[in-house]
């Protein structure tokens, strides 16, 4: 697998774990206090992992441009 295909897959994976936020936001909207505690938890995480997934993604995408710093963000 190539680190274009790699960084195919992770984005991939962002947009679902985006479309998963959405739903768990609208289901917090009429979800009773305590159930909301949870949902907002879990978008708390969710939001992390999507951050996470997405900044993977770019580093693996602009792997072998030398204008990129490795360590940094441009």
């Amino acid at each position: 697998m190539t680190l274009l295909r790699m960084a195919a897959s992770y984005r991939h994976s962002g947009d679902l774990i985006r479309v998963r936020i959405i739903a768990l936001k609208d289901a917090a909207k009429t979800a009773p206090p305590e159930e909301k505690i949870q949902l907002e938890r879990r978008i708390k995480d969710l939001n992390t992992l999507y951050r996470e997934t997405r900044e993977t993604a770019l580093v693996l995408e602009r792997y072998y441009d030398r204008r990129c710093r490795r360590n940094g963000r441009r």
